[in-house]
């Protein structure tokens, strides 16, 4: 056998392994984000640390507001919606985190996108809502064909491109 061909063999079988043992090391993270989106649960953080967990229901108690929004998909022009969900500082002010002092919120997807939101986007008022029904059904999971069970939403933007579907957790830093 070729010098070349074992090299390639080398690399693969060793490409397979880290495969094998990143999958085997991520398991658990997995199970925990199933959880979370099964039990449709969001967790507040701060600075990395877990403050808070809220499922739907003391979510949708925090004050439940109707917004319309623009969701634009790549080469299509943008499709006003009406969303329902909760204003993002609102959950946060609700964990007992304080914003004063904090520059950004980072919304974290079950698939690993984030998406970093300025605090001064954060804190204007109707505009950054954790919504979880689109005209007036439930955002769904992904398994379901939805973007959910929650979708942050940044209502004032033009285009939708810095929303996060899938949306599992917060971080304020």
């Amino acid at each position: 056998m070729k010098k070349s061909n074992k090299l390639v063999i080398f690399a693969i079988v060793l490409l397979v392994g880290v495969v094998a043992i990143m999958a085997f090391l991520n398991r658990d993270n997995a199970a925990k984000k199933q959880t979370l989106i099964d039990n449709a649960e969001f967790i507040v953080m701060e600075n990395g640390q877990e403050v808070a967990k809220f499922t739907m229901p003391q979510i949708s108690e925090m004050g439940e507001t109707t917004f319309k929004a623009n969701y634009k998909t790549n080469g299509k022009p943008p499709i006003e919606y009406e969303y329902t969900g909760v204003l993002l500082k609102t959950i946060v002010e609700k964990a007992g985190v304080s914003l004063e002092g904090k520059t950004m919120a980072t919304v974290m997807a079950v698939d690993g996108y984030a998406s970093v939101v300025e605090m001064k986007k954060l804190n204007q008022e109707g505009n950054v809502y954790l919504a979880y029904k689109r005209e007036g059904k439930l955002i769904g999971t992904k398994q379901s064909g939805g973007k959910g069970p929650y979708q942050m939403i940044i209502s004032k933007d033009q285009f939708s491109q810095h929303w996060c579907k899938y949306a599992v957790s917060v971080d304020i830093k």
